[in-house]
Formats: C-alpha cells, structure tokens, sequence
C-alpha cells in the first residue's frame, strides 16, 4: 500500500522502450520511493519505434520529471535534448533524460553501471584489458566509453553489421586517442582471430543474435576470462553452459542494471542509494 497519496503534486518517471512490458525497473523504483517516502511514481511506457522522433516531446509535453531509455530509443532520442554529458557524448547514446524548468538532459549511467559491477564481481580489472564488445550499439559503447574510462588498452567490437561496428569505433576513437580499436563480424571466424588474447566478452546484441552468440567458444578465451551478457531477463542466455563447461565466469546483466539503476536513481531525487541494495532487491524478483 502505497503510503503517500497519488495528487497532483505526484511526480512521475518512467521507462521508456519497446518492449518493457518484462522490466524490473517500475517495481524496483516504486519499492524506494515508497521507502524513502518521495512523492512520486515511476511507470513503463511501451512506446512504438515509429514513434522515436517524438519521446523528447513526449517527456516535456507531459511533464515528465525524468525517465530511463532502453532500446530502441538510447541513440535516437540525443537530438532531442538540450544537453548531454561527456558520457553520453562517448557513447552516443543516453539512457537516462531529467526534465527540469522544460530543459531536458541526456546522462549516460550504463558504463559506469557496468565497471562497478563487473568489480563488485569480481571481473577482470579494465587497467589494461582486451576486451570483446558484441554489438555496436549504444549499450555496448557505453560499455566499451566504461572500460576505456578505466584503462583498457584493447577493444575489439563484434557486430553483424561491420559498417556500424566501425562507425562506434571511430566515435570512440575520438574520445580515447591512445586506445586500440578494431571492428569485426559477429561470426566464429572474428571471434577466434582475437579470443586468445581477450580476457572480457560483454554481450550488447539483441535477441535476434542469439544464436549466433551461442556458436562462440569461450573456452578460446585467455586464463582468467569472464563472460558478460547484459539481458538480464533472458532465462538461457546464449554462452552460459558453455562458459560452465569451460571454465569461464558468467555474469548475468543483473548487477550492470542494478549499478546504472542506483546512478540513475540519484540523477532524479537526491538521494544516494548503492548498487548493491538494488542487486538484492532485483535478485529476489528475478
């Protein structure tokens, strides 16, 4: 029961995607604003991909206090604000927006979300690092923008499209000269050519590339490798028995949401909350 009346003071946040009818975020947020007693509610708007060029819009039009992006909106909707922060501008891409006196700004919690757990983990440390990013878009260049951030000297992105592949890797370029990138297909072939040497696989794509994820060996990873799959709600996920059988640790996207959750949490309200509360709370969910 919500202790806080509803009324027309009640600030409103949200998710905005398509689909997000399987997230976690509306009851993981209700759950602490209600034990912070914040007046204020956070809702799920499936909005149509169609539609993307309007969600900047639709935030100031309806009032919106603030909201989380995830795909397809995370690049689309940049243009549509009035500022980002470097963050954002390294990964091309925003996935949360606060809406204060009709100005909107973009942040991007995803890769500092992604750094703090694969350390809370206890994942190979970035200093230094090869790492393999499957995708190429905005997820996986805030993931590869986080890694960099924190040394990593070697990334390598994997993605069906290798135009688009090369196209995040030049962004990236831009903003870590001394960086070595390099871009492939999203294949076996790719895979293996830069395995030996790579101590991260962070899995960015879509469901739609599943199984092409689940041909890749993990065991042609480097001594020490962890394998990262940032889609949470998949029930089996392509690479996990896989990882089992050779020795690699899984990570499933948990704590990353978690982690870019408690940043984002504390971009709407003020108030600081860590990510490891929310890893507890959203483990007793899953």
């Amino acid at each position: 029961m919500r202790a806080l009346p509803i009324s027309g003071h009640t600030r409103i946040f949200g998710l905005v995607g398509h689909p997000v009818r399987h997230s976690l975020s509306p009851a993981m947020y209700n759950t602490l604003f209600e034990r912070l007693s914040i007046d204020a509610v956070y809702l799920a708007f499936d909005i149509h991909p169609d539609n993307a060029c309007q969600v900047g819009e639709m935030i100031r039009v309806m009032g919106l206090a603030g909201v989380n992006l995830t795909v397809p909106f995370k690049e689309a909707v940049v243009s549509q604000l009035d500022t980002t922060t470097n963050a954002a501008s390294e990964a091309g891409a925003v996935n949360v927006v606060t809406h204060l006196d009709g100005t909107l700004m973009g942040f991007n919690t995803d890769g500092e979300g992604f750094v703090r757990s694969l350390a809370e983990e206890k994942g190979p440390s970035p200093d230094g690092l090869h790492a393999i990013i499957l995708g190429a878009g905005g997820a996986a260049r805030a993931v590869a923008s986080g890694l960099l951030d924190r040394g990593a000297k070697r990334i390598s992105i994997l993605n069906r499209s290798e135009a688009r592949a090369s196209i995040a890797a030049t962004a990236l370029q831009n903003s870590f000269s001394g960086a070595q990138l390099d871009v492939g297909r999203l294949c076996i072939e790719d895979f293996e050519n830069r395995a030996t040497e790579a101590r991260l696989v962070v899995n960015c794509t879509s469901g739609p590339a599943a199984a092409t994820v689940a041909t890749l060996s993990p065991d042609r990873l480097a001594t020490g490798a962890s394998w990262v799959d940032i889609n949470y709600w998949m029930d089996d996920p392509p690479g996990r028995t896989a990882c089992k059988d050779a020795g690699v640790q899984f990570h499933n996207g948990l704590g990353m949401l978690a982690h870019q959750a408690a940043l984002a949490f504390e971009l709407f309200t003020g108030h600081p909350v860590t990510g490891a509360e929310l890893r507890t709370f959203l483990e007793e969910q899953a």
